[in-house]
C-alpha cells in the first residue's frame, strides 16, 4: 500500500514538472511570437503613417500645379509630385492588404506618378501642359482629394481604435505552428498575414479607385497603351505551373513558401502568386502571364538596409539577374538611387541596336545587391523578332541634321516608340553635350529628319531622361 502511495506521489510530481516545463516552454515561445508580431507591427505601421504622408503632400503639389503661371514652377512640383507618388507606391506595397485593393490603388499611384513624369520630360523639351492635359490633372487631383480625405480618416480611427495590421495574441495552435515554422527557417507570423485587419474606412478605397477616370497619357500605365496586344505568348499554363515559375524567379538563395495564386484579367491577364519567403521577410508578390509564364511583375517590399554598393554595383547586379533568368542581350541604360535601393531601366540591344520598347526596370537593394523588384509589362507587351533594322541613312548624314554645336559623344542605332505611342521608328541616336548640359538626339534613319530630342538629367542618384 506504501509502495503505491510513493508511487502515485513520485507520478503526480513527474506531472508537475512537466507541466512547469511545458508552461515555460510556451510562455517562452509566446514571447518570441510577440516579439517577432511587434516589430513587424512598428514596420507596417510606419509604411502606413508614411503612405498617408506622401499622398497628402502629392495632392497639394498638384494642387500647386494647377495654380502655377509657369512652366518652370509647374515643371518643379510635377517633378516632386513624381518622387512623392513613388514613395507612397513603395510604402503601400509593403503592407499586408487585399490584393482587389492593392492592384486598384497600386495603378492609380503609378499613374499618377507616370503623368507627372511625362509632363516634366514634355515641359523640358518646351512643350507646356495643354488644355487636355490640364483636364486630365484636374480630374487625378479630384481623385487624390478623395484617397487623402479616406487616408486621412483611415489614419486617425486607427489611432483612436488602437488598429494592429497583425493580431495582437496568439493561441496554442498558434504557437505550435510557429514553433514548426521556425524549426523550419520561415517567418512565424508568417501564418497569420491571412488573418490580419484592415485599417478602419480602407474598404472604401478600392471602390475609389475602380472609379478612377481613364487616362490618356503617353505613358507605361496609360490604359489606352494597354489595349495593344501583348507580343509574347505561348502556352497556357496552370495554376500549379505559375507556383513553380514564381518561385524560380526569386533571386539566388532566397526560399518561400506559396500562400496563394490569383488571376488578374484585362489585355494582359496573369496569375498573381503570393509568396512568404523565410528568415522573417515580407511577403512578395510575382505576376506571371497566364499565356507562356512570362515573368511581368516581381515585389519584395523588404526594407533597406545600410547602402554599400555604388549604382554602377547595382547595374551589373541587375545584369546578372536578367541573364540567369532567361533576358539575353540586355543593356543597362538611365538609373537613379533613392531611399537605399537603385532602379535601374534595362533594353533589349540585339547587335549593339537598342529596342527601347522591349525594357526592363529593376529595382536594387544597395546593400546587398539583391533584386527586390521587377516590371517587365514593357518586354511582355513588345519583345519580338524584328526586321526592318537596317538603315537607308548613314551616321555621317544623320550627324548632319544635328544640331553642329552639339559635341556628339556616342552615335549608334536605337528603335524608339513615336510620340503618340502607336508605332516605332528606327533611328540614330546621338549623345552628346551642348552649354553644360546633356543630350540625347534621334534622326529618323530612313528619312534623316530629326525625331525626338531628350534631355538627359544628371545628378549624385542617377541619371533619367526628360
Amino acid at each position: 500500500m506504501r509502495r503505491r502511495w510513493v508511487a502515485g506521489v513520485i507520478a503526480g510530481l513527474l506531472a508537475a514538472g512537466l507541466l512547469a516545463v511545458w508552461g515555460a516552454w510556451t510562455a517562452h515561445l509566446q514571447r518570441q511570437v510577440r516579439a517577432l508580431a511587434s516589430e513587424l507591427e512598428v514596420e507596417r505601421q510606419r509604411n502606413f503613417a508614411e503612405m498617408i504622408s506622401h499622398v497628402e503632400a502629392m495632392r497639394g503639389l498638384m494642387g500647386k500645379s494647377l495654380a502655377a503661371g509657369s512652366t518652370r514652377q509647374n515643371a518643379l512640383y510635377m517633378g516632386e509630385v513624381y518622387r512623392r507618388a513613388s514613395l507612397a507606391a513603395a510604402n503601400f506595397m509593403a503592407l499586408p492588404l487585399p490584393e482587389e485593393l492593392g492592384a486598384a490603388t497600386g495603378k492609380f499611384l503609378n499613374q499618377i506618378g507616370d503623368f507627372a513624369y511625362s509632363v516634366v520630360r514634355n515641359e523640358a523639351a518646351g512643350r507646356a501642359m495643354d488644355e487636355s492635359q490640364r483636364a486630365e490633372l484636374a480630374r487625378l487631383y479630384q481623385t487624390a482629394s478623395d484617397l487623402t480625405a479616406t487616408l486621412r480618416e483611415a489614419g486617425k480611427s486607427a489611432v483612436n481604435e488602437g488598429f494592429r495590421f497583425a493580431r495582437a495574441g496568439a493561441g496554442l495552435s498558434d504557437l505550435f505552428t510557429a514553433w514548426r515554422q521556425r524549426g523550419a527557417g520561415r517567418d512565424p507570423l508568417q501564418g497569420q498575414a491571412a488573418k490580419h485587419l484592415l485599417p478602419p474606412g480602407l474598404d472604401q478605397m478600392g471602390a475609389q479607385m475602380d472609379q478612377m477616370p481613364v487616362l490618356v497619357y503617353d505613358g507605361p500605365f496609360s490604359d489606352h497603351l494597354e489595349e495593344r496586344t501583348p507580343a509574347m505568348g505561348g502556352p497556357a499554363i496552370t495554376p500549379e505551373e505559375a507556383k513553380a515559375k514564381a518561385l524560380a524567379y526569386l533571386p539566388e538563395g532566397i526560399t518561400a513558401d506559396v500562400l496563394e495564386v490569383g488571376e488578374r484579367n484585362g489585355r494582359l491577364p496573369v496569375y498573381a502568386v503570393r509568396l512568404a519567403p523565410g528568415g522573417g521577410r515580407p511577403a512578395a508578390a510575382v505576376d506571371l502571364s497566364r499565356e507562356g509564364g512570362h515573368l511581368v511583375s516581381y515585389i519584395n517590399a523588404r526594407p533597406a538596409g545600410e547602402p554599400r554598393l555604388t549604382l554602377e554595383e547595382a547595374r551589373e547586379a541587375g545584369l546578372a539577374y536578367l541573364a540567369a533568368h532567361g533576358w539575353t542581350e540586355m543593356e543597362p541604360t538611365y538609373g537613379e538611387v533613392a531611399g537605399g535601393f537603385a532602379t535601374v531601366q534595362y533594353v533589349y540591344a540585339p547587335g549593339g541596336v537598342r529596342i527601347y520598347p522591349d525594357q526592363v526596370k529593376v529595382r536594387i537593394a544597395l546593400d546587398s545587391g539583391e533584386v527586390v523588384g521587377v516590371d517587365a509589362r514593357s518586354y511582355v507587351m513588345s519583345h519580338r523578332e524584328r526586321g526592318g533594322l537596317t538603315p537607308a541613312v548613314t551616321r555621317e548624314q544623320a550627324r548632319a541634321a544635328v544640331n553642329p554645336e552639339l559635341q556628339v559623344e556616342e552615335a549608334r542605332l536605337a528603335l524608339i516608340p513615336t510620340e503618340a505611342g502607336d508605332g516605332e521608328v528606327l533611328c540614330w541616336e546621338f549623345r552628346g553635350t551642348l552649354g553644360g548640359d546633356t543630350y540625347l538626339v534621334y534622326v529618323n534613319a530612313h528619312t534623316g529628319l530629326e525625331e525626338r530630342i531628350l534631355q538627359m538629367l544628371i545628378t549624385e542618384n542617377g541619371t533619367l531622361a526628360l
